[in-house]
């Protein structure tokens, strides 16, 4: 890219390299003191919602029509060794009694639901051993988080043994086994990259570089995270993508530009020279492909729901802080170094100059690759498509549970739920019925009872609590006189104070599949599908079934747009680049199939569970579209990444070959192959050591990233790639004449270095 910034920025970086480095001391110590608590800014809202969809338009009207903000905690018993051991004895009911009382008169449960007070049989487990009480707790600003605490403080019991689980409780429990990954994660890293990074440059001076880039990436994300929260709402979430693309991609960068000032100052060229060589290459690459990744992590936006946003916020974010430190910073450094770069070589790590001609082992391989460049491209793409075959039965899923490791107290207590209870009534369909008249007008009490009784009898459905289910023998008559006196009759005031409010009524749907099944969003379409009575002027359906359906819904109708964005913003940055219109075209295509190949593993691994002993997860029988496009948005940014570094060096042999393309892909890879294979190596350690976390959510999200970067660094880069452009030939650099004219016009094309022998 010949911008005048790169080349002021190298010479800024020459004549004042202390005095950057210096500012960059002040602003990593600022960023740190600015952004140390950024926890306390963030929302624990993971902000999964589509906003104007049924089950959001519920939870609004649930909350801002009848008040009715809670989330319900399932508080679980079971007979510690030599206490009662059966439910319905006295001695049992007085222990649950006295362990629930401090519960009475907390103003932050708003109702409290058990055995005893209900009589309902499905909180009484089949054997008559264990029995759970329903406590619905308070949202408040915080989801309920601090609600919960207190009510995990405040419950005790010598005879019972008490657990607690529940939607929030698998949140509360998510959130703090991943305060514990992320710590265990970032210490790994950091160790392992220090190892490896040692190794890959012979040096201890040039090792210590990337991790200095990582440390001010992370730190500086971290500050402008809590600085967007000053405008949105950011979830408790962003910070594990700013530590990981983060740190990886500091890595990257800083790898590239120092094995590229290092390979400069190798070919004789004094420190000011090769910095400029260096900014002007390397730079200009580092760049574009900073571009490209926060060009597809921004598409998320396009998404309706927060938590997209925010995700895309947060590695657009640490995808810039890597780009402009490794720009800023590292250039200093290198400046204030000059050869001192190369010093401190460990003594079992033996010296070895770079080769740079036509006899390293990467011109050789790629020789090889391009004389039998057909067998070799059927071969790629055959490998490739045959790892992909998995994705012809993915099945997406929400995660559970069972994303907790087996010691976690809400797996525990959902495990007990599925297979000791007859059903488990803790996730109900929800319904927010609208009136045209008052609900006590006999029309709006006629319709009621006609919905009821239709949602009834459905199938699959167990119950329907709401007005009208006050007594399974009361007639429509009964109701009528009922709540036209309520003064008169106190099971219809209570009834109307808990379900009705105005022109609004609320309806509990309860049902025989699990909530997070097929066939408990089939039954929410189903009811969404009902005719509506005259009387009924609108139906809100919510609940957990309801969105997941949703959320699906909608994935499924915008998911294909991001996709559409993603690969249109890659190849026009893609072009402006290397003024080519059909190797971006093999690029996107190459990256699709890589992609591919990515989800067909994660199908074996994480859904079938193949590998799941080794990695120490439960198979989860389908995948969270989540992890599904967050994989998709940041891997292929990422792979974009090494397409960039190898092309940039094609492009620049190809330009000082006159055309050459056998020699200036052989010389590309030389140069690049080895950088690409340590870049994947590094990145790797990173996206491993959050694979290695004990949430699957987070580990899938990792494992991805990794056998992506793994798959596009190796498969695609080193066979696919070479092959193709071997096989194209001079089309590699062609485009019509018109774009060809935008191109030369915007001046972005790879800078000739012609002048390092000139100015020696």
């Amino acid at each position: 890219m010949r911008l005048p910034l790169l080349d002021t920025l190298a010479g800024l970086a020459t004549r004042h390299p202390r005095t950057l480095v210096g500012l960059a001391g002040l602003w990593l110590l600022a960023c740190g003191l600015f952004g140390f608590d950024i926890a306390q800014r963030l929302t624990l809202d993971p902000g999964w919602d589509a906003p104007g969809s049924g089950s959001a338009l519920t939870a609004a009207h649930m909350r801002d029509e009848l008040g009715r903000n809670e989330t319900p905690v399932v508080v679980l018993f079971s007979p510690r060794p030599g206490s009662p051991r059966e439910v319905d004895g006295p001695d049992y009911r007085q222990a649950v009694e006295a362990a629930l009382a401090p519960l009475y008169g907390n103003p932050d449960i708003g109702s409290l639901h058990t055995y005893y007070t209900t009589g309902n049989p499905a909180l009484r487990a089949h054997d008559g051993s264990m029995t759970y009480a329903i406590v619905n707790l308070k949202r408040g600003q915080d989801e309920g988080v601090a609600a919960y605490q207190g009510l995990r403080a405040s419950l005790a019991s010598a005879p019972l043994d008490i657990r607690l689980g529940g939607e929030l409780a698998v949140y509360v429990d998510v959130r703090e086994q991943l305060d514990h990954d992320l710590r265990l994660a970032e210490t790994i890293s950091f160790i392992l990259l220090a190892v490896l990074l040692v190794w890959v440059f012979r040096s201890g001076v040039a090792a210590v570089l990337p991790l200095i880039v990582g440390v001010v990436t992370i730190v500086t994300s971290i500050a402008c995270l809590k600085l967007a929260t000053w405008v949105t709402d950011i979830n408790v979430y962003a910070p594990n993508v700013v530590s990981m693309l983060g740190l990886g991609l500091a890595v990257d960068y800083s790898l590239f530009m120092v094995s590229r000032f290092r390979e400069e100052l190798a070919l004789g060229q004094l420190a000011s020279l090769a910095l400029r060589t260096t900014m002007l290459t390397a730079g200009r690459t580092l760049m574009f492909s900073g571009a490209t990744v926060a060009a597809s992590l921004f598409c998320l936006f396009l998404l309706p729901q927060r938590f997209f946003h925010n995700m895309g916020l947060a590695g657009g974010i640490s995808v810039a802080s890597a780009m402009l430190t490794t720009v800023l910073l590292l250039p200093a450094l290198l400046a204030l170094l000059g050869p001192r770069v190369n010093r401190l070589v460990p003594p079992f790590l033996a010296k070895r100059p770079p080769d740079m001609g036509e006899t390293g082992n990467w011109y050789r391989f790629s020789h090889f690759v391009m004389n039998h460049a057909r067998t070799v491209l059927l071969g790629s793409l055959a490998i490739l498509l045959v790892m992909g075959l998995p994705v012809r039965d993915m099945k997406v899923g929400p995660a559970d549970s069972r994303s907790l490791p087996p010691s976690a107290e809400s797996r525990q207590v959902q495990l007990a739920l599925e297979s000791a209870f007859p059903t488990s009534e803790i996730a109900p369909i929800l319904m927010v019925v609208h009136s045209r008249d008052r609900l006590t007008e006999p029309a709006s009490l006629t319709g009621l009872h006609q919905l009821t009784g239709a949602i009834a009898a459905l199938p699959g459905v167990t119950r329907v609590t709401g007005l009208m289910s006050l007594d399974p023998a009361f007639s429509l008559a009964d109701y009528l006189m009922l709540y036209q006196h309520p003064d008169q009759f106190p099971q219809a005031a209570a009834a109307l104070e808990e379900f009705g409010h105005g022109r609004s009524a609320l309806m509990y749907v309860y049902f025989q599949p699990d909530p997070t099944s097929p066939e408990a969003r089939a039954l929410v379409a189903r009811i969404r599908a009902l005719p509506l009575p005259p009387a009924l002027a609108e139906v809100h359906v919510g609940g957990f079934p309801a969105f997941h359906l949703d959320y699906l819904d909608t994935l499924g109708h915008r998911v294909p747009i991001v996709l559409a964005a993603i690969i249109g913003v890659i190849f026009v940055l893609l072009f402006l680049m290397l003024g080519s219109l059909l190797v971006p075209l093999k690029v996107v295509l190459t990256n699709l199939l890589s992609l591919s190949a990515t989800f067909g593993a994660l199908v074996w691994i994480i859904q079938e569970g193949h590998l799941s002993g080794l990695l120490g997860f439960t198979p989860q029988g389908a995948l969270d579209g989540t992890i599904l496009v967050l994989i998709f948005a940041s891997a292929f940014g990422l792979s974009i990444d090494y397409e960039v570094f190898l092309l940039s060096r094609v492009k620049e042999m190809c330009d000082l070959t006159k055309g050459d393309s056998l020699k200036s892909v052989s010389m590309g890879m030389q140069r690049s192959g080895p950088i690409i294979t340590n870049a994947a190596l590094l990145i790797g350690v990173v996206l491993g050591a959050f694979a290695m976390g004990e949430v699957v959510f987070i580990k899938a999200i990792g494992l991805g990233l990794l056998l992506s970067v793994l798959v596009d660094a190796t498969l695609v880069r080193m066979l696919l790639v070479p092959a193709t452009l071997r096989l194209m030939g001079w089309l590699n650099w062609w485009a019509p004449k018109p774009l060809m004219r935008v191109y030369q016009r915007l001046n972005l094309g790879e800078v000739n270095t012609d002048f390092r022998s000139k100015q020696e």
